[in-house]
């Protein structure tokens, strides 16, 4: 029986014509050697634009500052290993020296942004101004300290603040590794005087991080701790304590990403008097397990709280009026929103504000109405 011919057969195949030729209705543009010289000119610029990026990302200043009418800011800083301990306070050269007696009055935001080097931030009196964003992602920060005579800004325990006439109105930034300074405060440690001490104590907080890494992993994974190892009861009890924070009172908002990816908090108490929750002011605080909002919550901001799949519960005081896009979102921990308003009063709500939890598919976990706080 005779098989029937393939259809196609690559072997056979015609190979496309790869040859530039000229194309004559299209004129000038359209002859061979004209095309071949653009071809060869836009490939020039791509693989010069592509070196002229690699070359500049690897050869970053290490300081970048800018005058402005309120006077000099900070706009970059790229730490390298060596940079545990930053000083903001005059203009400097890329070796750290100051070259100027005039003074930094502001921080631009993300200044620092993924810098995991530096441990410490020292601001001098003089800074006016510091971005809600500028230490964001600072993955080794474990204090930002202020000069006592800075009218603007103070430094509680490691955790910066926005002050007006002496008092705290708005928390700026709780450092990602906080925890470790504020447990070495409780184990006797003085706050550094200078940058000195600071890199000094920087060394002996990651010495205890060190001791307390597998200690840390079981309190993160859930489960019992393990074997203190070579900690101390002391230092045990020291960490246990240093994984919650109190906001100080007097404080009305809580600033953007200001607790934003904290690995190391578990709980917070979060005062009366606290107006708003600026965006991402919770962002992915994956351990968080305990925060209530105040019955003066007005404001939540977009991703506030997204992604912190510990909490247990999220219960919605009546005065907030302003709910964010994904202020909720990932919190798979709870199971249902409980509102205290009733739902004709609903807050203006953003997109996909809610929890989601699967069961045949993603859903949206249910909202309860003239809920009472829990404990009440």
């Amino acid at each position: 029986m005779q098989e029937k011919p393939l259809l196609y057969d690559p072997l056979f195949e015609t190979p496309p014509d790869t040859v530039i030729r000229d194309t004559p209705e299209r004129g000038f543009f359209g002859k061979a050697v004209v095309k071949k010289t653009v071809f060869i000119l836009v490939l020039s610029l791509f693989v010069g634009v592509s070196i002229w990026m690699s070359f500049s990302s690897l050869t970053k200043d290490r300081f970048r500052f800018a005058e402005t009418e309120e006077g000099w800011r900070l706009e970059e800083f790229n730490a390298g290993k060596t940079d545990a301990v930053l000083v903001i306070d005059r203009v400097c050269s890329e070796d750290g020296s100051v070259v100027s007696d005039d003074p930094v009055s502001a921080v631009r935001e993300y200044a620092l942004c993924g810098n995991e080097y530096t441990s410490y931030i020292l601001i001098g009196k003089d800074v006016k101004t510091v971005s809600n964003t500028a230490f964001y992602s600072c993955t080794s920060l474990q204090a930002v300290l202020v000069d006592p005579e800075n009218p603007y800004y103070c430094s509680d325990a490691g955790v910066l603040y926005r002050q007006e006439d002496g008092k705290k109105v708005e928390l700026i930034l709780c450092p990602q590794k906080n925890y470790l300074y504020r447990a070495m405060l409780t184990l006797g440690e003085e706050p550094p005087a200078d940058a000195e001490e600071a890199g000094a104590l920087a060394k002996r907080c990651e010495a205890l991080k060190e001791k307390s890494d597998k200690w840390m992993e079981s309190r993160q994974g859930d489960k019992d701790p393990e074997e203190r190892g070579s900690l101390t009861a002391a230092e045990v009890s020291a960490l246990a304590d240093a994984l919650s924070y109190a906001v100080a009172p007097g404080v009305m908002r809580i600033g953007e990403m200001a607790f934003s990816e904290n690995k190391a908090l578990f709980s917070v108490t979060i005062p009366e008097g606290v107006v708003e929750f600026a965006s991402m002011s919770f962002f992915k605080c994956s351990e968080l397990r305990s925060l209530l909002l105040p019955d003066s919550a007005g404001t939540i901001g977009s991703d506030a709280f997204s992604y912190c799949a510990k909490l247990p519960e999220i219960y919605i005081p009546a005065n907030v009026e302003t709910i964010g896009h994904h202020a909720f979102f990932g919190c798979d921990g709870a199971e249902q929103v409980e509102m205290a308003c009733a739902e004709e009063n609903a807050p203006d709500c953003g997109q996909n504000w809610l929890p989601q939890r699967r069961k045949f598919f993603m859903k949206n976990v249910p909202v309860v109405y003239n809920a009472e706080r829990r404990g009440d």
